[in-house]
């Protein structure tokens, strides 16, 4: 009798040195969650409009870049983009601290946002390559469970650092923590002995993330109103530390990253999508009715419940389809959707809350976020057969 084929391990040396490092890296840019809304609105007077802009600078010039970051990955390999990367990003960070204006504050967070795109995509692309493929799903949860620990500790540590040391003093230490989180780049692979050959026409969107990455735009648009406004929100209704809002929907996270990473693959991402865009929708809803430090934190655990799961099952989706020298390129193309979803809804959901109030704008994100469960089927379509995503192989490409 023979004993069944060991699956392959994930966790090794090099994919927990590499999520470890990107969990410092995003542990000092989430320390700007709580610290740059309450910055732009206290020290520079901005309306939420101009919170929402501000914010949204950020992906906007994220979006810009990642369909030039990706082949550049593929090409030169995952440790320039990781290292150029958080050194770009750490430095305008730092540079916050001297904004004086909210075009200063747009320039250095776009800047920012440039180092952003090359590190995201160099450590995916890099989490991807140190997997297997019956373990990408499960990869791409780990790897993101480094985006929401990082939130569990950022936005509470941001404020406590901004209200006991100033404003200067968080800038300067979440610039520092991205710069340090360079080191990552030395466990990432270089440059491919074969790098992918030039096309003979240039293609900047690969087309193994579009219909994905359109759900994920939809998915985050309303996302979008609650990183944006959570913080202001939760100072009207009359939490002391703001931070902690995020730390519950980091708790969250992390919890179901943990226990239930193999989710997507089981389920496949058709059906994980639905899920994660039901409790976006459900989650929104409660933040716009609830208006009370209890309904905050709820509204905010189940809203995590649907950031949990949406970005690995697209994700996995993505990976899966796209052949391996060109997945720098594919996940460039689909984290752009997701910088495009930031740049987009954080000055639209900050209108309507100027226009009306913040329960408002958590009201049009919910509904957003329906919408966005409505045309999920449609759009995904025949994108991949009903079965799980660890079952889709290499065989599947086209």
């Amino acid at each position: 009798m023979t004993s069944p084929t060991a699956r392959p391990t994930l966790l090794t040396p090099r994919f927990v040195a590499l999520v470890s490092g990107v969990t410092l890296y995003f542990l000092g840019l989430n320390m700007t969650l709580s610290v740059l809304p309450l910055f732009v609105e206290g020290e520079l007077g901005g309306t939420d409009a101009q919170v929402g802009i501000a914010v949204s600078s950020f992906g906007l010039a994220a979006a810009c870049i990642r369909p030039v970051i990706g082949p550049l990955g593929d090409r030169h390999g995952r440790q320039r983009l990781i290292v150029s990367g958080a050194i770009v990003a750490g430095l305008a960070t730092i540079a916050t601290a001297t904004a004086t204006s909210l075009g200063m504050v747009i320039a250095f967070r776009a800047l920012a946002g440039l180092g952003e795109a090359a590190v995201f995509v160099g450590a995916a692309s890099a989490a991807q390559d140190l997997a297997t493929d019956e373990r990408r799903g499960e990869a791409a949860s780990y790897f993101s469970l480094a985006i929401y620990s990082s939130l569990f500790l950022g936005p509470p540590l941001g404020e406590w650092i901004s209200e006991t040391f100033g404003n200067d003093t968080a800038w300067l230490l979440a610039g520092g923590l991205a710069v340090l989180a360079a080191s990552t780049g030395i466990v990432a692979p270089g440059a491919p002995t074969e790098p992918p050959p030039k096309p003979e026409r240039r293609v900047l969107l690969h087309r193994a993330a579009l219909r994905p990455g359109a759900v994920l735009f939809l998915g985050l648009l309303g996302y979008t109103g609650f990183l944006a406004f959570a913080a202001l929100h939760a100072e009207e209704v009359g939490i002391a530390n703001t931070g902690t809002v995020f730390t519950v929907f980091a708790l969250v996270i992390i919890f179901l990253r943990i226990f239930a990473a193999k989710l997507p693959d089981q389920l496949g991402p058709i059906r994980t999508s639905r899920i994660s865009l039901s409790c976006g929708a459900v989650g929104l809803a409660v933040l716009a009715v609830w208006t009370e430090p209890v309904g905050v934190y709820v509204g905010a655990a189940i809203l995590a419940v649907a950031q949990s799961f949406l970005f690995p099952a697209l994700f996995a989706l993505v990976v899966d389809d796209a052949p391996d020298a060109e997945r720098s390129h594919a996940i460039s193309t689909l984290s752009m959707f997701f910088d495009l979803a930031f740049g987009l809804g954080g000055p639209v959901i900050g209108l309507v809350s100027d226009t009306f109030d913040r329960s408002t704008a958590f009201a049009v994100s919910a509904g957003i976020a329906t919408f966005a469960l409505a045309v999920c089927g449609r759009i995904l379509g025949d994108v991949t057969p009903s079965i799980s995503v660890r079952e889709i192989g290499p065989r599947s490409r086209r």
